[in-house]
Order: C-alpha cells, then structure tokens, then sequence
C-alpha cells in the first residue's frame, strides 16, 4: 500500500498547531509516537479550522493518547470539506511525534 498523503508535527506544548491536515474520502491512519507526559487528543473541523471537536472513534468517548499508538478511522467527506490535527490537552514533559497519514489502502491498526 502506496502512502497518499502525511501530516506530521513534532508537538511539545498544548498550544494549537499552526496548520491541519485535509484528507480525501477514505481511511484515515491516525497515530502518536515518543517518549512523553502528555494527552494527545485527535480533532476535527467542519467550519475551516474556527472551531474544532474532538473525533469520537467510539460514540461518546473522545479519542486521546497518553502512550504511543494509533487508530484507523473512516472519513466520510470529501476533501476540504473537513480538517484534522492533533492537539495536547495536557503535557508535562517529553515530545509527541503526532501524524496523520492516507493509503491507497486500509493501513493496519496497532
């Protein structure tokens, strides 16, 4: 499986990053990597990146990270149409290594 696309940032402050990340309709390969004290939360944005919502892989639940790891999830909307990050709600010391990465296929979910 080919990579499409790859959104990468090296996050040490729970202040927002400066871009997002703009997937095509299909699978998005979501995942964080490092040595760290912190929680990641995956999340996204219907309106241009104004406001943004947690992703919610299991209903109710927000998707965060506090170790390294990563989840597939499925992106309905065409591209632009919603914008993705990663951003710290919480950190304490170490680097997130947050990425978010298309395939031409279904990437294995660790």
């Amino acid at each position: 499986m080919a990579l499409k696309s790859k959104w990468t940032k090296a996050l040490t402050s729970t202040s927002a990053p400066a871009d997002s990340f703009a997937p095509e309709r299909g699978y998005l390969h979501a995942y964080v990597y490092g040595t760290f004290v912190a929680t990641a939360a995956l999340e996204r944005s219907y309106d241009g990146g104004t406001t943004w919502l947690p992703v919610e892989v299991t209903p109710g639940s927000a998707y965060t990270k506090t170790a390294a790891g990563s989840t597939v999830i499925f992106v309905p909307e065409a591209k632009g149409d919603v914008l993705y990050r990663w951003k710290l709600s919480a950190f304490t010391s170490g680097t997130v290594n947050a990425v978010l990465a298309q395939y031409d296929g279904l990437p294995a979910q660790t």
